[in-house]
């Protein structure tokens, strides 16, 4: 089954943020384009690469840009417009449903940075489209800046025909936000450690596997399978991820100037993302989540996580 219908029939679930591992992820995620992106760049015009239904568009579109958001999923698409049509400035944020305290820690910072970068600026809903990041529908040099979160250069195979297209659209010194599956984590030993115990950890993964994602081509990145559950059934998906080495390389090759990067589930991620991603966790569980992910706020950049995120700027 080709990518865009698997998140079709995912779209239902694709706002259900219920556990530890995506209200961490997208709290991390929107702390630092509130932060490092709104707050110090402004952009006005924003794309919005793999928008699902609408995240990081509707942060931009708060902060004041006039944002354009394209996904492959016609049913995420139809969920963002929905949303668009009852979504208004509000001066608390919250993108998505708040079952933590550290996420209403985090709303609370996120609206502290564009309550102060926006007091002036007049909200505009998102526009949404079906549109493919290897064809971008748009004219040369015409944002200011590009978001692609979601992971969603992992889910295409020739992502430097990607890449590409995001640099001719993009003004001259206009800078772009990303985030994708980064290859050297913790997930690579608890795999290990998967197979050993036949399956209970839930990573699906056979010791070959698991040991060729560590010793195989250390330097450049690695496909996986990743699975995309739905109720009673499961999609398994294709993934890249990335070195951060490689990874740069290919940005400057391409004349992008890295301004800064992070690392998110480094230190939480010394409890299988396999248990983090669960709707319940056990007392043990949350009490260690806690500690771990303090850690991680205090030091991230410190660890490989299993997502890095790269701020840059398109040179002239």
């Amino acid at each position: 089954m080709e990518v865009a219908k698997i998140f079709d029939k995912h779209a239902p679930n694709y706002d259900n943020i219920d556990d530890f591992w995506y209200s961490w992820l997208f709290s991390r995620l929107h702390l630092i384009i509130a932060k490092e992106v709104i707050n110090k760049y402004h952009p006005e015009t924003v794309l919005d690469i793999g928008c699902g239904t609408g995240f990081q568009s509707f942060l931009h579109a708060i902060g004041g840009g006039i944002v354009e958001g394209i996904d492959i999923s016609e049913k995420n698409i139809e969920k963002a417009q929905n949303k668009s049509e009852f979504f208004t400035y509000k001066r608390n944020i919250s993108l998505f449903p708040s079952k933590f305290k550290f996420v209403d820690r985090h709303n609370l910072m996120i609206s502290n940075y564009i309550n102060s970068n926006s007091s002036e600026s007049i909200y505009k809903s998102p526009t949404f489209r079906v549109a493919d990041a290897r064809n971008l529908p748009f004219e040369d040099n015409e944002f200011d800046h590009i978001n692609c979160c979601g992971s969603t250069l992992s889910f295409i195979e020739d992502h430097q025909h990607a890449l590409l297209e995001m640099r001719r659209v993009l003004k001259p010194n206009g800078t772009i936000f990303m985030e994708v599956e980064s290859r050297w984590n913790w997930d690579l030993l608890w795999a290990l450690l998967d197979a050993i115990l036949q399956g209970k950890l839930g990573y699906h993964t056979s010791f070959k596997k698991a040991l060729k994602h560590i010793f195989k081509n250390p330097l450049r990145y690695m496909h996986y399978k990743f699975l995309l559950e739905e109720h009673d059934r499961n999609h398994f998906l294709k993934l890249k991820s990335f070195t951060t080495k490689t990874f740069l390389k290919e940005l400057s090759n391409l004349n992008f100037k890295i301004l800064k990067k992070w690392s998110i589930h480094s230190v939480t991620n010394i409890i299988p993302s396999t248990i983090l991603d669960r709707p319940k966790s056990s007392k043990i569980i949350e009490f260690l989540f806690k500690i771990f992910s303090k850690i991680e706020e205090i030091i991230p950049l410190k660890f490989p996580g299993c997502s890095l995120v790269i701020l840059a700027r398109k040179i002239k």
